[in-house]
């Protein structure tokens, strides 16, 4: 039977790390947590220092259920924490039954004292004497049952605390990126047309580029575009992908209007544009992106005025930008007036890759197993290399045993091969009642909607959408991320597909309707039915005539509603009473009439409408969870809504003319999220609303004139979030520092009115300890404003003071231990402001922009590592000096005139300040920068690099890109990925110690010798050849198994442009999956050519070598390769030839123990050339 594996749930986070404070949190958990930050991992560590006894948080225990990875480290005291044994207790639960990973790592402790709760760990029970038997019973089970687990112990290091994380990285690595089917499809077949398409970038070029990428529904268009967006939109200003969902007719010209509004927002950040139409959007985009080097991808295009109002021409666009379009049709990229500089057909998966997304899906593994072999081919022969079908039948057929899959194989070879639909609809058919339902409500309703919104919904339908929708992603049905529903276009169309043939004649005899010819002739002809149980209708925003009540009145089963510009006259009686979600945007009529009584109704959105008032609603929406009238802007207030029981949500947000909120808000004991976003006419908050004890989230931007808070405000002890910014309120309630639950509190003023009056008293804020986010921009701060010891402030991580004017920086930023993001731009700080000190090691961001300092308040070595700094507009900086290579300056002001490296600089680390020295992004260039001397260029580690991504700079460097290097002996090195080493040299002599063979063109087959597992987990790779015309060529090297399984390639290909004759390149890599799995792989070095040969002319390979390195020769070469580029600092440029540089590269393959032991490094840099 194929494997069955447990539901995954919703994860928020890759790892949670469960450990003991006192013993690790500085040294050892503090390395591991930077290294899985490092490497992309969403890792969750809890910094509250508690008592021991706390009962553990329910925020920490939702943290653990949503958590893919737990690491428990035990170390010396661990078990001394009843908080520690608790998590470990529920850790554990959710392992089994959520299916969660665990990974003990034992720190300085025997596992067998763990395992059975002896020494260290059996003292610590002596402790707990008054806890309960059974208690402590369970902590014993847990720990037992936790060191029984695969897992690393420190001692197998060595005692090496950087080894056993590198391990513990490795393996997270590995199960991370093998749980989730949407991370997996990324990997099986995706990398040749990645590449192809960024090659059609031509990302060197300084000119805009449209590229095209099209294909069938399913074959991965979307898939190939996000994975390009991640690899290269760091290299731009600015960037968006663009989801265009079919536009309905009629109401395409508003949609699109919203989708400039959006790609606007995405680039510059500015919302609320208010664009007037789609020529105004079109002029808005050419004025804010003309000098901006942007990355903008089409996503499912399907008609040319898409292309028109977004992307129509390249001089909207600034130097070196690119427009990425995907369709499905190739004649889109045709159309007349848009024209595609290349395209690009995205192909179907051949057999190999096919056959491991498939059995992903089915198995949890790269291929089938024996006995589900064969059928398995013939799956795949049936799902012709779509990703989609594979998916959806490999998901369809995990939890079958073999008789099962016959029987479903029976059924698809009686569907014709072109039809997909009929492929994919036998996973459908599997589905139970519920499931399908929820299935179609979905793919017609509600894609791109709030997960928890649409719960609420489908909960007050009668379903069981938590554990439903589980199974639906689980079959690769539906998705979800970053809280949003998803599915893939062509799962959408089967769905319309499945309900258009309830009745292919009649649309008023199917379930759901959305198509605009459908739902029109039901609403005109009265063609509806008990069939039908959702509509969504999207008419023009000219109205027609308004269509009759009667028209519903037979459409008495319909629960979800969705109207826009759509008017209706005659009595609403005739609304269906199974109505759960009625969203009717653009409601055209001042009122409801009284006669609406939908008792079922979950959701009611009325966005947009004329109403004047809120009716009486207490007797007819008793359950009614979500109240939505936000853009009403004749909406004057609200009537007694004390009848609303059950309501948990009230958006209100720019309901420009709402005078008051009736006081029997404060009967709304069920409320928890209350939205009065600028309602700019709001005056006072009635008293009442301080009653709202599970209020959570109160938002109050742009209230411009309420001038305060009700003095009990502090009574709502559950608010989490507050917004007051840009309204009237000058002074805080006292109360308001009973707000023990506050962790984002804004208070940002930009937007205020001008000539606002008056300061801004903080006093009350100061008593709150629970915030983590607080936002006092724009708010005429001083000096005084501020107590010198904010220690009571100690979890704050976010603190924004943009636009304020102090004379001196806060002491009490000293005091901010956890502090990770700091704004204090456009503060009118000065030299004389004094010294910048923050002693948080986990600040990420700090924003200097704006101020008027010449030179830096702040020591860069002192900031933590990759600490990312802004110096925009700062106009009066002369000169910056970086002693630090992981320090990223992200924006830099025109006036420098000195930049200087102190430290020495890798090409990774220069990336972002070069691309604003170069004429790719001319706004942003120092015109006033000058070019380097020789000895800076010494300093510069990655020159190889370098030179590849300066040679377009006109601004730095000038004297230095065709000249100096020809003065240098070749050579070079990179750690990309810190897997891959790479050194040149101009030599044609073999090193000893490598199998190698002569003149094999470009490929040599290496066989594994048969030895322990483990014992290699690497190789060296040397390369001799000769260039013959270096600038017509590249090379790379690229490492694949025998069955093609595992591919390794440099990440860059390496050129030469001033060196001819021969050339060794040596390449390290750990690559321990290859060496010690695989019988034979092959080793080949490529190339690119301008001219279109296959570069044989133009350079010859004389011999490729070869070399398996254990675990220690791997950390020999790397500590030689990390010395030797250190020494690259202490060295003068020197003639071609000068013998130091060769024996201090020769060193570096004798660190593999081939040739004589390492000349040390003072005897290295003391030689000398004679004259």
């Amino acid at each position: 039977m194929a494997a069955s594996f447990p539901s995954n749930p919703s994860w928020d986070h890759d790892v949670f790390l469960s450990f003991r404070g006192e013993d690790v949190r500085k040294t050892f958990l503090g390395h591991l947590y930077s290294a899985l930050k490092k490497g992309g991992f969403s890792t969750y560590k809890d910094d509250n220092e508690l008592e021991r006894g706390s009962d553990i948080a329910p925020s920490l225990l939702e943290a653990i259920e949503h958590s893919r990875i737990a690491i428990v480290v035990f170390s010396e005291n661990y078990a001394d924490s009843r908080w520690c044994l608790d998590e470990l207790v529920k850790i554990l639960d959710c392992r089994d039954k959520l299916g969660q990973m665990v990974l003990p790592v034992f720190f300085h402790v025997d596992p067998s004292d763990v395992r059975n709760q002896r020494g260290i760990f059996g003292k610590a029970f002596a402790c707990h004497q008054k806890v309960t038997m059974d208690k402590v019973e369970r902590w014993k089970t847990a720990l037992t049952n936790a060191a029984n687990l695969a897992g690393f112990d420190l001692q197998s290091v060595n005692g090496y605390e950087s080894r056993l994380i590198k391990k513990i990285i490795d393996d997270v690595w590995e199960k991370v990126h093998h749980t989730y089917p949407s991370d997996v499809d990324r990997l099986f077949g995706i990398d040749s047309p990645v590449k192809e398409i960024i090659s059609l970038l031509r990302l060197d070029s300084t000119d805009v580029r449209f590229i095209g990428i099209y294909g069938m529904p399913g074959i991965g268009k979307t898939t190939v575009a996000k994975v390009i967006r991640n690899r290269i939109s760091k290299d731009f200003d600015g960037n968006s992908l663009l989801r265009l969902e079919d536009v309905q007719l009629g109401s395409r010209h508003g949609e699109l209007v919203k989708l400039q509004g959006q790609l606007l927002y995405d680039i510059v950040g500015v919302q609320d544009l208010h664009l007037r139409d789609v020529d105004d959007g079109i002029e808005k985009i050419r004025g804010r992106f003309k000098h901006k080097k942007v990355l903008i991808i089409l996503d499912n295009v399907d008609h040319s005025d898409q292309l028109a109002a977004l992307a129509k021409e390249k001089s909207w666009f600034g130097t070196g930008s690119r427009i990425i379009v995907t369709c499905r049709d190739e004649h889109l990229l045709n159309a007349r007036g848009y024209e595609v500089d290349a395209k690009y057909e995205v192909p179907s998966l051949n057999f190999y890759y096919a056959e491991k997304l498939f059995s992903w899906h089915a198995f949890r593994e790269s291929s089938p197993p024996a006995d589900y072999a064969h059928s398995s081919d013939e799956f795949l022969t049936y799902a012709g290399g779509h990703p989609l079908a594979l998916q959806v039948l490999g998901s369809f057929l995990s939890d079958k045993n073999l008789l099962e899959w016959t029987s479903a194989l029976e059924k698809l070879k009686s569907i014709p091969p072109e039809d997909i639909f009929k492929r994919l609809q036998i996973s459908f058919d599997s589905l139970d009642y519920h499931q399908k339902a929820i299935f179609l409500d979905i793919a017609f309703f509600f894609v791109g909607m709030d997960e928890d919104n649409t719960i609420q919904i489908l909960d007050g339908c009668g379903f069981d959408p938590k554990i439903n929708l589980r199974i639906l992603i689980q079959k690769c049905l539906i998705t979800i991320r970053e809280k949003k529903l998803g599915m893939p276009d062509l799962l959408q169309e089967m769905a319309r597909k499945i309900v258009r043939e309830e009745n292919h004649d009649e649309p008023g005899e199917r379930s759901r309707l959305s198509l605009y010819k459908d739902v029109r002739k039901v609403l005109k002809h009265h063609k509806g039915t008990n069939r039908v149980i959702g509509l969504k209708g999207f008419f023009p925003e000219t109205r027609e005539k308004p269509f009759s009540t009667e028209a519903l009145a037979r459409m008495s089963n319909i629960r979800i509603l969705h109207l826009r510009n759509a008017d209706f006259v005659g009595s609403f009686e005739y609304f269906s009473k199974e109505l759960r979600w009625l969203c009717w945007e653009i409601y055209p009529q001042v009122s409801i009439p009284s006669s609406l009584n939908l008792k079922k109704l979950v959701v009611l959105r009325l966005r947009n409408s004329k109403l004047k008032y809120i009716w009486d609603v207490s007797k007819v929406l008793k359950n009614l969870k979500v109240l939505d009238l936000s853009h009403s802007h004749d909406l004057i207030g609200t009537s007694d809504i004390s009848g609303l029981l059950n309501i948990e949500k009230l958006i209100f947000k720019g309901c420009i003319n709402l005078i008051e909120v009736h006081q029997s808000i404060g009967n709304l004991s069920k409320l928890i999220y209350l939205d009065l976003e600028n309602c700019q006419n709001l005056g006072h908050l009635p008293t009442k609303i301080c009653k709202l004890r599970f209020l959570e989230n109160l938002n109050l931007y742009l209230c411009s004139k309420l001038e305060e808070l009700p003095e009990d405000f502090g009574n709502m002890e559950s608010l989490k979030e507050l917004n007051i910014g840009c309204t009237a309120i000058k002074h805080l309630p006292m109360s308001i520092g009973h707000l023990k639950n506050l962790t984002n509190f804004f208070w940002d003023n930009e937007r205020s009115l001008p000539g606002s009056p008056g300061t801004y008293d903080l006093s009350p804020l100061w008593s709150l300890t629970s915030v983590k986010e607080l936002n006092l921009s724009f708010c005429k701060l001083s000096d005084s404003s501020f107590p010198r010891d904010l220690s009571g402030s100690k979890n704050l991580e976010t603190l924004l003071l943009r636009g304020n004017a102090f004379q001196h920086l806060p002491i009490f930023l000293s005091n901010l231990p956890k502090l990770k993001k700091l704004d204090v731009s456009e503060c009118d700080l000065s030299d004389t402001s004094g010294p910048l000190v923050v002693a948080s090691p986990f600040l990420q961001k700090l924003n200097l922009s704006g101020n008027n300092f010449c030179s830096l308040p702040v020591d860069l070595t002192s900031l933590p590592l990759k600490t990312e700094v802004s110096l925009e507009l700062c106009n009066k900086l002369k000169v910056i000096e970086f002693k630090s290579r992981t320090i990223w300056i992200r924006y830099l002001c025109d006036s420098l005139e000195k930049v200087t490296f102190k430290g020495g600089l890798s090409d990774r680390s220069l990336r972002p300040i070069v691309r604003r020295f170069c004429q790719v992004s001319p706004v942003l260039r120092c015109h006033h920068v000058k070019p380097l001397t020789g000895k800076q260029l010494a300093e510069l580690e990655h020159l190889l690099g370098l030179k590849a991504s300066l040679k377009k700079c006109s601004h730095i460097f000038t004297d230095f890109i065709f000249t100096w290097s020809k003065d240098r002996s070749i050579q070079g090195f990179s750690d990309y990925m810190e897997q891959i080493y790479n050194i040149f040299l101009p030599n044609e002599t073999m090193p000893c110690g490598f199998n190698d063979e002569d003149n094999v063109a470009s490929t040599i087959e290496v066989d594994v010798p048969r030895v322990s597992s483990g014992s290699f987990q690497g190789l060296a790779v040397c390369v001799i050849c000769h260039i013959i015309d270096p600038d017509l060529s590249t090379l790379a090297i690229t490492i694949e198994d025998e069955d093609f399984s595992r591919r390794y390639q440099t990440p860059l290909r390496w050129s030469f442009k001033d060196h001819k004759g021969g050339l060794m390149w040596v390449s390290c890599w750990r690559t321990p999956s290859l060496v010690n799995e695989c019988k034979r792989f092959n080793i080949k070095v490529e190339t690119d050519v301008t001219d279109g040969s296959d570069g044989s002319h133009f350079w010859i390979v004389k011999r490729i070598g070869f070399r398996l390195l254990s675990e220690e020769e791997l950390d020999q070469a790397t500590d030689i390769w990390r010395e030797s580029t250190w020494c690259t600092r202490d060295v003068e440029p020197v003639p071609r030839g000068y013998p130091c540089e060769l024996i201090r590269w020769e060193n570096f393959t004798e660190g593999w123990g081939l040739r004589e032991s390492i000349i040390p490094r003072r005897a290295r840099l003391s030689t000398r050339p004679e004259k």
